[in-house]
């Protein structure tokens, strides 16, 4: 028998390899398009103008290839059935790379419709790891066993995602931004978020209750259930124009995240890995409660919020849990290295001076210095995770 190349050995390799391209590809492109705008840059290209992209790219293609990667591996696992194989998780990462591929082929203005066969290609693999999630989900209900709620809501947030996928796929057709920012803002709420609140609701008691003394795991699923009916009516109050119904909402929303905060929150030693997965997630409660407020009262904000969650939030968990998952898979200690930590800080920072460019009615020069810092202090982790899903486990075992 023939043993699989490393990249290929698990479902994990593949999309977190391209998903650490798509991210630092992005942040790099993006921060030269910051310079483009202050007459400093390389003067790129733009087949499609870059602030109608640069939002998409994120969330259809920058974060899907995560969050395949660990669902490929721990869905099954959720639901009782036996790992993922090649056949299933393959076609997937061979997706999401190709329309990484054929991303920078149409960015780049080398092959004219290469943007497009990217949301194409990514779309096909995003269907073809709902398809066979769903299929276990099915598969357990028929089986007579108790549904396995974190499984649904991931189904129910991945769903929403490809819908606006779709949607993202009309605005670049037809160029019109409506397009794009009403995929852009459903997605954040419907899906982005949802996953990894939901993913967060199973693993933090979880993984705090093996690792920190005395530790109460607390997971509720009312409470998960009540953040989903948060998000519906802020994006029902989105969708009919009703910034009350919008900001409360988010206020609720805010509340709850809040809540599961507290309630995670060890009240004794904790590693590293765990508390920066419980900084990350702090963003989220005070974005939520920003945005309630900007809402309201102070819309000049209005991009704040988005980019404390996008920034704060989700980079900070995507840090956290690819590390946890990195450093466990190839067969090495359940520790923040230096460099990772490094990384974490940088989005903290940069977190921090994206808010300082929103209070200063969207300040250029703190833009750029935001997305610049971000990605020098981002890339060396990138790099080292890309190396680790090229090589084998350094302890023998397969995957």
């Amino acid at each position: 028998m023939v043993a699989r190349a490393p990249l290929f050995a698990a479902p994990h390799r593949l999309l977190f390899l391209t998903g650490a391209f798509q991210l630092a590809a992005v942040l790099a492109w993006w921060s030269a398009t910051l310079l483009d705008l202050q007459g400093i840059g390389l003067n790129l290209p733009q087949a499609v103008p870059a602030i109608l992209l640069h939002a998409p790219i994120l969330l259809f293609l920058v974060l899907p290839p995560f969050f395949f990667g660990f669902l490929l591996t721990t869905f099954p696992r959720w639901l009782g059935f036996p790992d993922s194989t090649g056949p299933v998780y393959l076609p997937v990462g061979t997706a999401f790379a190709g329309a990484a591929i054929a991303l920078w082929l149409g960015l780049f203005d080398i092959a004219p419709h290469g943007i497009s066969v990217a949301f194409i290609l990514g779309g096909a693999g995003w269907i073809w790891a709902l398809a066979w999630m769903l299929r276990l989900a099915i598969l357990e209900l028929s089986a007579g066993r108790p549904a396995t709620w974190h499984a649904w809501s991931i189904l129910a947030a991945l769903t929403f995602g490809l819908g606006c996928m779709t949607l993202a796929g009309i605005g670049l057709a037809t160029l019109d931004p409506l397009f794009f920012h009403i995929a852009n803002l459903v997605a954040l709420d419907l899906c982005v978020v949802p996953v990894f609140v939901t993913v967060c609701h199973r693993m933090v008691p979880f993984f705090a209750g093996n690792v920190v003394d005395a530790y109460a795991r607390w997971r509720p699923f009312w409470v998960l259930w009540a953040f989903w009916a948060s998000a519906v009516l802020a994006t029902l109050g989105f969708a009919l124009a009703f910034p009350a119904l919008a900001a409360g909402g988010k206020i609720a929303g805010a509340g709850l995240l809040a809540l599961m905060l507290w309630k995670w929150w060890p009240r004794s030693r904790a590693p590293g890995l765990l508390w920066v997965l419980l900084i990350g997630f702090a963003w989220a409660p005070a974005a939520f409660a920003l945005a309630a407020w900007t809402g309201m009262f102070e819309p000049a904000l209005g991009r704040a919020p988005i980019h404390l969650v996008t920034i704060g939030f989700v980079l900070s968990l995507v840090i956290a849990m690819v590390t946890r998952v990195t450093q466990g898979h190839s067969g090495q200690q359940l520790v923040m290295l230096p460099i990772a930590w490094l990384a974490f800080a940088t989005v903290q920072a940069s977190t921090a001076l994206r808010l300082l460019a929103a209070a200063r009615d969207e300040h250029l020069a703190l833009l750029t210095s935001s997305t610049l810092f971000l990605t020098t202090g981002v890339l060396p982790w990138i790099v080292r995770a890309m190396w680790i899903y090229l090589r084998p486990r350094i302890d023998g075992k397969t995957g």
